[in-house]
């Protein structure tokens, strides 16, 4: 296993970088990162949207509009799982987490370097499962 501590050797730098972000938004009510529920909601939405690429020139697009969906998922998974005392948004906050520090871009980055790197992953797997002719 020294070739896994080698690899978390070249990515521990990013993974350190992108943590306060992930921190104060990759919580979903838990204490410190719920990397379950980051990987599951992160993972699904990659493989849709690698289902639906049809070149690989598209990932930066794909990897934009995973970042979108994702925080749209963040932002309206509350409503549907509370109910009406959850249904409340306000603009006004959303907006204020860009302005107010980085730790909100540093998610975003996260996000994106995420499906980046997701999207390639099941490129490779949807282009040795699906060959065509």
């Amino acid at each position: 296993m020294e070739f896994i501590d080698t690899i978390m050797g070249y990515i521990q730098p990013a993974i350190d970088f992108f943590m306060p972000g992930l921190a104060a938004y990759a919580t979903y009510g838990a204490e410190g990162v719920n990397w379950m529920h980051f990987g599951i909601q992160l993972g699904v939405i990659a493989l849709v949207l690698t289902l639906l690429m049809r070149e690989i020139g598209a990932i930066l697009i794909f990897s934009v509009v995973g970042v979108i969906i994702h925080v749209i998922v963040d932002i309206v998974m509350p409503m549907v799982r509370g109910g009406e005392e959850a249904a409340s948004f306000d603009m006004a906050e959303f907006a204020g987490r860009f302005t107010d520090g980085t730790d909100y871009v540093l998610y975003l980055g996260a996000l994106a370097a995420g499906y980046f790197i997701a999207i390639i992953l099941l490129s490779i797997v949807k282009g040795i499962l699906f060959r065509g002719d």
